[in-house]
């Protein structure tokens, strides 16, 4: 018995292994596929109405592709414009930049004028702009905006079958199941998908929100790039905890670069800070509720997991396919042990 037991947890970890390297070697695939999968989960309310109402399947996929379609063709397009536009006007900061890394030399009085002459004439700002600006980390992230295209049609592709094969696929199970494991399996198929659509919705709103307040703060204090600074605070946002005080720090430190250690830095530090902490801390607790019931420890290793398992996208899908794991393992009870670590509710 005790072998089988040793066994069993050997296999375990082998086939935990083979999982995670499979995921991370075909990340191309899996990562349109995820997004394909919560998106479903998404439209399954709208999907539902429209079969109620008697639309021909055709017709709901084809709204589904329109919708999906538009809405990340719109975000695609405004993320190369802004990038492009950043990429731009970055050479207008390069005397900004050597003036204000001279002026941090003469005050600390560091005795080197040759390090002076180093950063005002040897540098190549523009060189460092193309290596490590803000551009060249969306491209590296998110490819080119033609692999933005194709991982946008490979995800329209596989939500497409999904749709089209679930309904299919549920009944050939429920055909050979018990009646007791068809009411469990529906009962969990719908709270995943009310407990993930809502934390998407929700956290979809909160971002919008973040963002275009964020945008309104970096207009009224006259900091460039209003437009890429609400696009980060709203894409960074869907990392909790640490996306959004990153993304706040790109206008902050572009304050800096303009006006210095002026009150507009002052200002919109403050205020980003502290749009941060309300919508944290008042607005998201309010509107997502429990949310999804993560404890904040696994949050951060699932964020640390999944950043290397698939790179920044991860930490975007990490909370919500942590969410899925865990209501998933909660119905088997073997495995309930692990949704109580996982979990922050103290109730089963």
């Amino acid at each position: 018995m005790e072998k089988n037991k040793l066994l069993n947890v050997a296999l375990s970890i082998i086939v935990v292994a083979l999982v995670v390297y499979i995921l991370k070697t075909l990340k191309t695939i899996f990562i349109p596929l995820t997004f394909a999968l919560f998106l479903s989960l998404l439209f399954a309310p709208l999907v539902r109405f429209l079969e109620n109402k008697k639309f021909p399947k055709f017709l709901i996929i084809i709204t589904l592709v329109l919708i999906i379609f538009i809405t990340f063709n719109g975000i695609g397009t405004v993320v190369y414009t802004s990038v492009a536009s950043f990429s731009k006007n970055f050479p207008k900061y390069e005397e900004k930049i050597t003036q204000a890394m001279q002026n941090v030399i003469y005050k600390l009085e560091i005795p080197k004028e040759s390090l002076k002459d180093y950063i005002q004439n040897k540098i190549n700002w523009l060189d460092i702009a193309n290596k490590l600006s803000l551009s060249k980390t969306i491209t590296g992230t998110m490819g080119s905006f033609i692999t933005f295209f194709i991982n946008l049609l490979l995800t329209i592709i596989f939500m497409i079958f999904i749709v089209q094969e679930r309904s299919i696929i549920f009944d050939r199970i429920y055909k050979v199941i018990t009646e007791a494991y068809k009411r469990k399996s529906i009962k969990l198929l719908e709270r995943m998908e009310k407990q993930v659509g809502k934390y998407i919705v929700s956290k979809t709103i909160i971002s919008l929100i973040t963002g275009l307040v964020g945008m309104f703060f970096v207009k009224i204090y006259g900091i460039d790039f209003v437009v890429i600074s609400g696009l980060l605070l709203f894409i960074l946002n869907y990392i909790p905890n640490l996306g959004s005080f990153i993304a706040s720090a790109f206008p902050i430190i572009i304050s800096m670069v303009e006006y210095g250690l002026g009150w507009q830095t002052f200002a919109i530090s403050i205020s980003l800070v502290s749009l941060q902490i309300a919508m944290g801390n008042i607005v998201e607790p309010k509107i997502m509720g429990s949310g999804l019931s993560l404890s904040p420890l696994v949050i951060l290793i699932s964020l640390i997991f999944w950043y290397w398992i698939w790179g920044p996208v991860g930490m975007i899908l990490a909370i919500p396919i942590t969410s899925a794991i865990n209501i998933m393992i909660r119905e088997v009870p073997s495995l309930r042990v692990f949704s109580a670590i996982i979990s922050s509710e103290t109730k089963s």
